[in-house]
């Protein structure tokens, strides 16, 4: 993604404004994950130094009053072929490779590797160790897991290192990676940790958004029955944001509450709380009303446009003009003014919350302009049944064009690599869907419609014909 959205776009000052604005939004500790796992081996000068360099940001994070914990999963690192790629370019999704520790020559040299980049960052407060998803693979064993913790703890002897109990280590499925019980394995894991792992150790619990999916809430609910609540910390993952998503100002304060308010019952036991986002320019107003929320469980019953409201003031927006540009994609055509996006780019925001926003408060203002007006463009195309095949390729087009341009302001493309060309997959697909369900309509009427919006699509020179034609035969489902 582009910068500031993709957060290995940003440099030691972009993570200084994003402390600065936890610090603000009432959170004491941030955890980062620079993916260390691009880092082949044997460690390269120039990894070396790049390594190096997050102990400036570790430090700038605990000089604003912030615990910093690395992140780091096990036993996956990349293959050779992207070691000539600059760090920020490195995609670890596309070219991951996992460590087995069946051979022990190759399992001593990868923790050697580990404990080499551990010790080059061992300024940082806690050190979390996933237990899959990345890392771990099926019918791996619980010694394997138990290995590479305390291979962790002798690289920063006296640091807490941090199992992050989230899919369980070793758990063996065929039909769907959450297809299989997560429970034995988390259990397994409990056991072992409390048997085993000596000196500065916590545990970060994950549960999901909602129960019943992915793995629910069933790491907290098992490490309340073995009676490590006391020294956990629980994940809520995917409160904040949904991951992996494309960017988007999906507001999910229903989450939020839901998912605070189910753990209030364990705030009592627990060290706190901590969510997850991956696009923290974006997401401002979920990460500020869960920090509010987490800190001050009355504010979860405050109505969404009043925290809003809040926000909008402590940003210097006193009139509230950001309010329906954070409600833009759910909002109807009628209750998105003509020149909101104009507003928006018109207000100066000088607050100390404002200039903390990660590429400062200008960049964000033209963000949010760029998302309205790529939504308000969308509905306008879509908003009236066409008359003939003309104004339906010409809707077509205008409203590909409308998701297009907001794309080229994030490039956000998933587990891809940089420069990968556009897929639908790359824009929210709440937005996407009502395209779809228009492209679709027409398409029923009008069989050609396709080939005249491509070349409609074309002629905005956005896309090539070729790439055209293709997208909306992504939009249509049709058969090439």
């Amino acid at each position: 993604m582009e910068h500031p959205f993709s957060v290995r776009s940003w440099d030691r000052q972009d993570f200084a404004q994003m402390f600065r604005l936890l610090k603000h939004l009432g959170y004491n500790t941030v955890m980062i994950w620079p993916t260390p796992e691009t880092a082949p081996m044997p460690l390269s000068a120039e990894d070396t130094a790049t390594l190096r360099s997050y102990r400036a940001v570790i430090d700038d994070a605990k000089a604003t009053g912030l615990e910093c914990w690395f992140t780091y999963c096990p036993n996956v690192i990349s293959k050779e072929e992207v070691r000539a790629l600059p760090w920020k370019d490195r995609s670890l999704y596309s070219t991951t490779h996992v460590v087995r520790f069946d051979d022990e020559a190759k399992a001593k040299t990868y923790l050697e590797h580990r404990q080499s980049i551990l010790q080059l960052v061992d300024n940082a407060d806690a050190y979390v160790v996933i237990d899959g998803d990345p890392g771990g693979y099926f019918g791996a064993p619980i010694e394997e897991y138990l290995r590479i913790l305390k291979s962790d703890q002798q690289a920063v002897p006296g640091k807490r290192v941090i199992p992050w109990l989230w899919s369980g280590w070793g758990r063996k499925t065929s039909k769907g990676f959450w297809s299989a019980p997560v429970a034995p394995p988390v259990r397994l894991s409990l056991e072992a940790l409390k048997k085993e792992m000596t000196g500065e150790w916590e545990l970060l619990p994950g549960r999901s958004h909602r129960e019943g999916w992915a793995n629910g809430r069933i790491p907290v609910a098992e490490t309340e029955r073995a009676g490590l609540m006391s020294r956990s910390t629980i994940m809520c993952y995917e409160a904040i944001e949904f991951e992996p998503t494309p960017p988007a100002t999906v507001l999910q304060f229903d989450i939020i509450r839901q998912v605070l308010k189910q753990e209030s019952e364990l705030s009592s036991t627990a060290q706190g709380v901590f969510g997850n986002c991956q696009n923290a320019v974006l997401v401002l107003p979920n990460l500020f009303f869960f920090g509010r929320a987490a800190a001050d469980l009355s504010y979860l019953d405050k109505p969404e446009d009043e925290v809003l409201a809040d926000l909008a003031r402590q940003l210097g927006d006193a009139a509230g003009v950001l309010i329906p540009a954070w409600s833009c994609l759910k909002l109807p055509l009628a209750e998105l003014p003509a020149d909101l996006a104009a507003r928006v780019l018109a207000l100066r925001l000088d607050t100390d919350l404002a200039k903390s926003i990660p590429g400062g408060p200008a960049r964000y203002l033209e963000i949010m302009a760029a998302q309205v007006d790529s939504r308000r463009k969308l509905l306008e195309a879509v908003a009236e049944k066409p008359g003939n095949e003309s104004q339906a390729a010409e809707s077509l087009a205008n409203g590909t064009a409308a998701l297009l341009r907001w794309w080229q302001v994030h490039r956000y493309v998933g587990m891809g690599r940089r420069g990968d060309p556009f897929q639908w997959a790359f824009i929210h697909p709440s937005q996407v869907a009502i395209l779809k369900g228009h492209a679709k309509e027409c398409a029923s009427v009008w069989p050609d419609v396709e080939a005249r919006a491509a070349q409609r699509l074309a002629e905005t020179g956005l896309v090539s014909q070729e790439e055209a034609t293709k997208l909306l035969h992504g939009l249509t489902g049709r058969k090439q």
